[in-house]
């Protein structure tokens, strides 16, 4: 079997059209992977407040049990 132009360039084409593809996908995980590393450090900022609430209020708490058993 002999090899012919039009069988390199049909490799040409079918390796072209896969690098194509692996590019677009690989931007589109890119945007993604952005997306979910904001996500995470929005949510840590949200954590870290909503244990600093929790601390608040239980120090609240606290101060007013003190002031019930003082009385």
């Amino acid at each position: 079997m002999e090899v012919s132009t039009y069988m390199f360039a049909g490799v040409g084409v079918a390796l072209s059209v896969l690098a194509f593809f692996l590019k677009k996908n690989k931007l589109e995980l890119d945007k993604l992977n952005e997306i979910v590393r904001k996500l995470e450090l929005s949510d840590a900022s949200k954590a870290e407040r909503m244990n600093y609430m929790v601390k608040v209020l239980e120090d609240r708490r606290q101060d007013i049990q003190k002031l019930f058993e003082n009385k």
